[in-house]
């Protein structure tokens, strides 16, 4: 039987102790061995390991059943002066002997994809054996760039601004010298990740940073056929285990359906289906089955006055409206469009390259749309439509 994935948005504060108290539990108890894989850190090796080994020794986990994978980015070298610079070095396979538990860390997933992938695509020595850890039961965990590399479709870089400016990027060819420049309107970089998790994008730091379109674009681009997007917060963590996905931590896990969505123009998409679970809720899959740990509640809002400025994930005011102007509005004070569908509009602008960009997103509700508020908006069935225009030069 397949083992578990612990999936962690980035930022872990509040629920380091429980999420990694839960990774130690599926890996077998303090009696297991975990190795970690900090390649995608690009420095400091051996100083990262240290820090976690008394992360985990805090938690009962003897030092010495954890190891580090000496495999890093091609310009790092650990303490000994060693670095195998690729997953096909010769036996370095042999170091998951015995390990039930691999933890990646954060960094730029651009590393982890040229270390554990071949040129062609295919699987270094040592991602093989990572397969085999998890087929036979164990537990594959990351966060931040250690959680993009989870899914087959990986979003190697961008933001809102550069799906805005620029075409996405289908590869990581130029990405070197992509990186040399500073540019705050990162473009959509996508190329292929581990693929661990099969049942869609994943993306990461989502209730922090302005990641919707990038998303959004990154499920109708990519290569791989892959139309649902995970977008999980920070300081918390998705739990996929045998096609069921629970949420340990202190924000949401967003997901985006965008199997019957389209692009009309630059930013602009129209069908996608978003949803967001929290902690004691849950999602089976394939059916799309969610389960809340609570109901809507039966008191209904009144005559809430036009857009809600910066109404988009990552906005303090997201939560609120999705309650508030959308699962228990009354009718009467909600805008319809000719499909007969009540809607809320949100509003963010956005500096391009010099030019204003306005962002419309129309959240609809229909008699499929269920949720509630938690300390965050849990909720499915919610259509979004974005349309995006310049309005100043």
């Amino acid at each position: 039987m397949k083992g578990t994935l612990i999936i962690v948005g980035g930022g872990v504060n509040r629920s380091e102790e429980e999420i990694f108290s839960l990774f130690i539990e599926k890996a077998g108890g303090v009696d297991s061995k975990i190795a970690f894989i900090v390649t995608a850190s690009g420095e400091g090796p051996d100083e990262l390991f240290r820090s976690y080994r008394q992360d985990f020794a805090k938690l009962g986990f003897p030092e010495e059943n954890l190891s580090l994978i000496p495999l890093y980015a091609q310009h790092v070298k650990d303490e000994r002066g060693f670095n195998a610079m690729t997953g096909d070095f010769e036996g370095l396979e042999q170091s998951l002997d015995g390990v039930n538990g691999v933890w990646f860390t954060g960094g730029d997933q651009y590393f982890t994809n040229r270390c554990l992938l071949r040129p062609d695509g295919s699987d270094t020595k040592l991602l093989a054996r990572l397969r085999e850890i998890y087929q036979n039961g164990g537990v594959i965990g990351g966060s931040s760039a250690g959680a993009a590399i989870m899914s087959r479709a990986m979003i190697g870089n961008g933001n809102n601004r550069g799906v805005l400016a620029s075409d996405e990027i289908l590869d990581y060819s130029d990405y070197d010298a992509l990186c040399e420049i500073e540019n705050p309107c990162q473009p959509l970089v996508l190329d292929k990740g581990l693929g661990f998790f099969k049942e869609g994008v994943v993306d990461q730091h989502f209730d922090k940073r302005p990641r919707l379109l990038r998303l959004i674009k990154a499920c109708i681009s990519n290569r791989e056929g892959q139309r649902i997007g995970y977008a999980v917060s920070e300081d918390t963590a998705l739990i996929y285990d045998n096609g069921h996905i629970s949420v340990v931590g202190s924000s949401s896990i967003y997901i985006a359906d965008c199997r019957n969505a389209k692009e009309t123009g630059r930013g602009c998409f129209e069908g996608v289906m978003l949803s967001a679970i929290q902690r004691g809720d849950s999602l089976n899959l394939p059916e799309m089955n969610f389960h809340f740990a609570s109901k809507i509640s039966a008191e209904k809002e009144g005559y809430h006055p036009d857009y809600v400025n910066n109404g988009i994930i990552n906005s303090p005011s997201f939560d609120k409206m999705i309650d508030e102007r959308l699962l228990r509005a009354e009718d009467s004070s909600m805008y319809i469009d000719s499909k007969d569908r009540r809607f809320v509009k949100g509003a963010v602008v956005y500096d391009v390259e010099g030019t204003t960009w306005l962002c419309v997103l129309k959240y609809s509700r229909s008699e499929k749309t269920e949720g509630y508020m938690g300390t965050r908006a849990s909720f499915t069935g919610v259509g979004l439509d974005i349309c995006s225009k310049i309005v100043e030069t």
